[in-house]
């Protein structure tokens, strides 16, 4: 399937989450598009205010001022993930802000960010953003003094992984912007999670991934600049990104575009729950990448991490 930009000058989204089309607001004439955005926006600034409270499709709805249904398939349309499933993620996205930059307990935050369960916050935090709230603040308090520049010096002795047999390649565009990109897979049109698999490179140009498992895959990239640190290193807030697909893998192979072009970041992005700083830092510190075990992984600095493929011809 070709998931290829549409050529209009009006708002361009792409890819929704599934595995049937691309997309863009077909229900609505071109000049109209950009009012849709605006309503979105709106419901998405609603969302930041009301993080401590639960929101419904109806409420969004009508702060759209469009029907449920409507809204839910424009909106899910536009972002890549249902309205309902965005308000979640942001809650984990301040979640993670709270943990670096205040002294609160993870409980106090827990319930700052709408949940009344502790259990459930911490259940949530570690499958969606890849560590627990306890040891993403460790860490990431290390890494908040830390440069992306220093960071790095540690892949001076990391092995660049042979070319694979099988594996899901393609190309990375950045329009001359410069720095570390991570390209990665995930089930959904956000990444969140532990990624099926990912790698580095050293500017814009080809990767390659080992194949996941059957299903529907999304890539995702985001170039990381030499002169990131402190918390825009964590958040990657502003920062250039990119998704394609969906990409349907099959026993014998794969199908879709896989053709990244990064842009940059705007308010109808998911938030990126992915601790994708720590998820580098750790395979910077770990000179065994060790495949993947068959067990599925609850934290990245807790269970083994799925292979990590160091793009060809990286030197730093």
């Amino acid at each position: 399937m070709d998931s290829a930009k549409k050529s209009s000058s009006c708002y361009q989204t792409q890819f929704v989450d599934g595995c049937s089309a691309s997309v863009d607001f077909n229900e609505a004439a071109c000049h109209n598009e950009s009012q849709y955005v605006k309503r979105f926006e709106r419901v998405i600034v609603a969302m930041k205010r009301r993080l401590d409270q639960p929101m419904t499709n109806s409420n969004m709805a009508e702060i759209a001022c469009l029907s449920p249904c409507h809204f839910n398939r424009l909106f899910h349309n536009a972002t890549g993930i249902p309205p309902v499933q965005f308000h979640y993620a942001l809650r984990l996205d301040h979640a993670k802000r709270l943990l670096v930059t205040t002294d609160l307990s993870v409980t106090e935050i827990c319930f700052e960010v709408g949940y009344n369960s502790l259990g459930t916050f911490i259940s949530r935090f570690g499958h969606l953003v890849g560590i627990s709230p306890s040891a993403f603040r460790n860490l990431t308090r290390k890494l908040a003094s830390t440069g992306l520049t220093e960071l790095s010096l540690s892949m001076m002795d990391a092995a660049v992984m042979p070319a694979l047999s099988r594996g899901i390649c393609g190309t990375v565009s950045s329009a001359g912007y410069d720095g570390l990109i991570f390209t990665a897979l995930f089930p959904r049109a956000i990444p969140q999670g532990v990624p099926g698999g990912c790698a580095l490179s050293r500017g814009a140009g080809a990767y390659q991934l080992s194949q996941p498992s059957r299903g529907c895959w999304y890539i995702f990239a985001v170039v990381i600049p030499w002169t990131a640190a402190g918390m825009q290193l964590i958040t990657l807030d502003g920062l250039r990104r990119g998704r394609s697909g969906p990409i349907r893998v099959e026993e014998n192979g794969w199908v879709g575009s896989s053709n990244v072009e990064l842009r940059p970041a705007r308010m109808l992005d998911p938030p990126v729950l992915t601790a994708i700083p720590v998820l580098l830092s750790r395979v910077f510190a770990d000179r065994t990448l060790q495949p993947l075990s068959k067990r599925s992984p609850t934290a990245l600095c807790d269970a083994p991490l799925r292979r990590l493929e160091l793009t060809k011809g990286l030197s730093l």
